[in-house]
């Protein structure tokens, strides 16, 4: 009988051991879903600037869900450390439907993907037709000047606006950062187009850029979603057993 109390003593220890490193995780990773959202709108403001339909969703979900992930965290610190049976069941529960919520939001970005693509490309076009009238002409020269591109797939694109039709001519964000002269970025024509502007469109590159860092978000999104899986099970598996000695102490 003794034995079996120190088994489910011991055992008890090293669940709530284990509970609480995954809670430390579980809370670290709330608040690298908080950074990763507040870094995403500092560091693609431009581009979220230019597509309203993205800037009102991704960086402020993973702000969101960031701060919830940490909040629940640091509750369920207190549920682990006090041994609330109940709580530990509430607590499951909740990170239960968060890791629902990580893979359904995982998975709408990517249904997604291309929608956001396009929509990129159809507000970028329809930005420029209004160029150079603010603020929406800045924040097309920063993102030409921050890529070193010009236009949506090609300079040629300016070309089609009201502001380079005529003189054929481009902004000078287009122009190459390393000049040491003033840029030439009118009456370009392929013929004898001045080598002193960016010919690569800003849709391709903005497009490859997010493409790159496709294997560090995603890893970061699944190593976040594997941990309250986890926590869910030994949050289980604690309850049960501290259930079972209560159990036990009683008859």
């Amino acid at each position: 009988m003794d034995w079996n109390r120190f088994h489910a003593s011991a055992s008890i220890a090293l669940l709530r051991t284990l509970l609480i490193c995954i809670n430390i995780i579980f809370v670290i990773s709330g608040g690298i879903l908080f950074l990763l959202g507040i870094v995403l709108r500092g560091q693609l403001s431009t581009l979220l600037d230019i597509t309203p339909e993205m800037s009102s969703s991704a960086p402020y979900i993973l702000i969101g869900l960031g701060l919830i992930i940490f909040f629940i965290g640091l509750f369920a610190f207190w549920c682990t450390v006090k041994g609330h049976i109940t709580l530990l069941y509430i607590y499951s529960t909740v990170v239960f439907l968060i890791f629902v919520a990580e893979v359904l939001l995982a998975v709408t970005v990517l249904m997604k993907q291309q929608t956001y693509e396009d929509t990129f490309k159809t507000s970028l076009s329809n930005v420029m037709q209004q160029y150079p009238k603010e603020p929406m002409a800045s924040h097309v020269d920063r993102l030409q000047n921050v890529l070193s591109c010009c236009g949506v797939d090609s300079y040629e694109d300016w070309f089609q606006t009201l502001y380079g039709e005529q003189l054929l001519r481009v902004p000078t964000s287009c122009c190459k950062k390393s000049l040491n002269h003033t840029c030439s970025n009118a009456n370009l024509r392929k013929e004898y187009l001045a080598a002193d502007i960016n010919t690569n469109g800003c849709y391709a590159t903005v497009i490859a850029a997010i493409k790159s860092n496709y294997p560090i978000f995603g890893g970061i999104i699944i190593a976040i979603a594997l941990f309250p899986l986890v926590g869910v099970i030994l949050a289980c598996c604690l309850a049960n057993q501290m259930r079972k000695q209560r159990y036990e102490q009683v008859a």
